[in-house]
């Protein structure tokens, strides 16, 4: 068969239109994560309706007496936010207290390398922190840490059971979410509020039916008695209404306890980490207002941290056992109040080998690629990194930060390496 000139035209200039059709087309779809998210059974979306997981980092400081990230005596704020970008990290779980939203003090200290800061009031800075997230695409989750701000005694240690303390009630709690969704709404940056760090239940132990009951935070009734001054469901669920009527579009980020008893007529109870004993959602779960905002949030942790009875003999099937009973049956998109769940911290030491890469029985490092190997298998699980920070805000080095202590590199390439295996699922 002849095929003339004119032919030959024709298709090449058919070729030429379908090859800029595809990377027009390419070039129009959004990357994930645009805009506010929300939740489509276990699953987070973004306004377009593509799945995003959170793949974050914990920066802390801003909780502290020094108002202000840290990091900021060694790097630009900006700086910092790049390398977060650069190692491919989407989003920021910023913690704050009480006291700096209500007092919003000026800062004076801890800012040698963002000279500029100095003088300004605390949550100017915030706002500085979120444009400049906006700025370069990352994402900011808002946690209240603690009501009192720590002291530099204190920056390692959290002791308010509840989400309310002398001198900061309940009622300014909830006023302080109020503020902040005000603050930040319309602004797609900021997409949830994590409504309390870790409620658990103060010492001293035992840890028995009577702590759980009267030393710190309780979910639902026990024996068909509540206690609306401790009961973290109903505090949460009302903040969560509160919230999402000023600012529908953020997610509403509820962590667990620390005690819980075994069964509704128990007087045995379980003790797991800090703000992580979810198995009470199964009879009380979080009913919100506004649906497609709810995120249940867990920590989890490993030998490192403290040594628990499931860590004597480890394995990845123990371990799965433990956490599908405590947090990880939410993630069932056939039960009726699924939900996406979050791991708001998890981390290892950075101090010795067994941290990270020796995974011999029993070791960190065994437990951390552990969780490694869940999270790659639940990619609709999201996660935050404990934490980001070099050194704590007394500038000190810390012991299981991501980046180093001059902030301007990591300190251990082989964990950014592990937790970049589980960034773009």
């Amino acid at each position: 068969m002849r095929i003339t000139s004119t032919a030959l035209l024709v298709a090449l200039v058919a070729a030429i239109t379908l090859v800029v059709y595809h990377v027009t087309s390419a070039m129009l779809i959004p990357p994930a994560g645009q805009g506010y998210w929300h939740t489509e059974g276990v699953q987070i979306d973004d306004v377009n309706n593509r799945p995003v997981r959170i793949a974050g980092v914990t920066w802390f400081g801003m909780e502290s007496a020094y108002w202000v990230p840290a990091g900021l005596d060694y790097q630009p704020y900006t700086r910092i936010m790049d390398e977060v970008k650069a190692l491919g990290y989407n989003t920021i779980r910023l913690p704050l207290s009480n006291q700096v939203i209500e007092q919003n003090p000026i800062v004076t200290q801890m800012v040698a390398a963002n000279p500029q800061l100095k003088g300004q009031h605390a949550l100017t800075v915030l706002d500085d922190i979120v444009d400049y997230a906006h700025k370069i695409g990352l994402k900011i989750i808002l946690d209240n840490h603690r009501n009192m701000a720590a002291t530099r005694h204190e920056v390692n240690f959290l002791n308010e059971g509840l989400w309310y303390s002398p001198g900061y009630p309940s009622s300014a709690w909830l006023r302080d979410w109020e503020f902040l969704a005000r603050r930040y709404k319309g602004n797609d940056t900021v997409i949830g509020f994590d409504l309390r760090n870790e409620p658990h239940t103060q010492g001293p132990g035992p840890w028995n039916l009577h702590a759980y009951l009267y030393q710190g935070a309780t979910w639902g009734p026990y024996r068909g008695v509540d206690n609306p001054n401790t009961d973290w469901r109903l505090a949460a669920t009302r903040a969560g209404n509160a919230i999402l009527k000023i600012n529908p579009h953020l997610l509403i980020i509820v962590e667990g306890l620390q005690l819980y008893p075994w069964s509704p007529t128990s007087s045995a109870v379980e003790n797991y980490w800090w703000g992580s004993i979810l198995r009470q959602v199964r009879q009380y779960p979080v009913v919100l207002k506004v649906p497609h905002q709810l995120v249940y949030e867990a920590h989890d942790w490993g030998p490192w941290k403290w040594e628990m009875a499931w860590f004597k003999h480890m394995s990845y099937a123990g371990l799965q056992k433990v956490w599908e009973s405590n947090w990880a049956f939410i993630d069932n998109p056939t039960w009726k109040f699924a939900a996406p769940v979050w791991i708001g911290e998890f981390g290892t030491c950075t101090t010795n080998p067994q941290c990270i890469d020796d995974v011999r029985p029993g070791n960190q490092a065994q437990w951390f690629h552990f969780l490694l190997r869940y999270l790659h298998d639940h990619p609709e699980i999201g996660w935050s990194f404990y934490a980001l920070n070099g050194t704590n805000s007394n500038d000190h080095t810390a012991d299981n930060g991501l980046l180093n202590a001059h902030w301007d590199g990591v300190q251990i390439p082989a964990l950014q390496k592990d937790l970049a295996s589980i960034q773009d699922q």
